[in-house]
């Protein structure tokens, strides 16, 4: 996670506050147990675009072992695990409630970002290291989350607070395809510091205490 532009926030009341900014996220995602080895054939997983020059086919290592000799592939197989790499741009509005709000704050946080797809590569990694494969074909370049979470700030003098922030975001029409069987959620930790100015009018003058008394209506008698 890498913050982009500064959040920036708007007190609607004493206790309710909107804010927004912007992120940059980057999630990996790792399947394991998989044996992958050269092919004469072709790539045979369908939801990569592949980029790679060379044939590389790729099996569950718990279904290889249960094959009858005959039907395993004569090529030899190495032991890997399939690395997805996703990068976002994400724009988040969320609003923050305070429960706390003196030298120690506590805070609810609830909202919804939107994330745009700004990085998408797939590789194995494996006894041979890294070999890319390519990136996912059925992902959407826009799509959403609901966020909720709690924040936790402790006042280091009057206009400077650290805060840090546990978020758990929910992501919802992140496929482009159907996939009901992983629905993409991931908990965040942000600390931070946020510096507030403050702004003061100048002083409104104070009135004599003792004023000359107004000459008389008609002058001097």
């Amino acid at each position: 996670w890498k913050l982009l532009l500064p959040a920036r926030s708007q007190s609607l009341n004493k206790k309710v506050k909107v804010r927004t900014g912007v992120n940059k996220l980057a999630l990996d995602y790792n399947t394991k147990n998989i044996v992958y080895s050269t092919s004469l054939m072709s790539n045979n997983l369908p939801n990569i675009t592949y980029t790679t020059n060379q044939f590389i086919e790729i099996k569950n290592e718990n279904t290889l072992e249960t094959l009858i000799l005959f039907e395993k592939d004569p090529q030899p197989t190495t032991a890997g695990q399939i690395n997805q790499q996703l990068g976002y741009i994400e724009l988040p509005m969320e609003l923050s409630y305070a429960l706390l709000d003196n030298k120690w704050g506590i805070n609810l946080i609830g909202g919804v970002s939107t994330l745009f797809l700004s990085q998408n590569k797939i590789a194995i990694v494996g006894e041979q290291g890294r070999i890319p494969l390519g990136e996912a074909n059925n992902l959407n370049s826009v799509h959403f989350s609901s966020n909720v979470g709690v924040g936790f700030s402790y006042q280091i003098k009057p206009s400077l607070r650290f805060n840090f922030e546990p978020m758990m975001k929910y992501q919802f029409n992140t496929f482009s395809q159907n996939h009901r069987s992983f629905q993409p959620a991931f908990i965040g930790l942000y600390p931070g510091l946020r510096l507030t100015s403050h702004l003061h009018s100048p002083p409104t003058p104070i009135p004599d205490a003792h004023p000359d008394p107004p000459p008389p209506p008609f002058g001097p008698s």
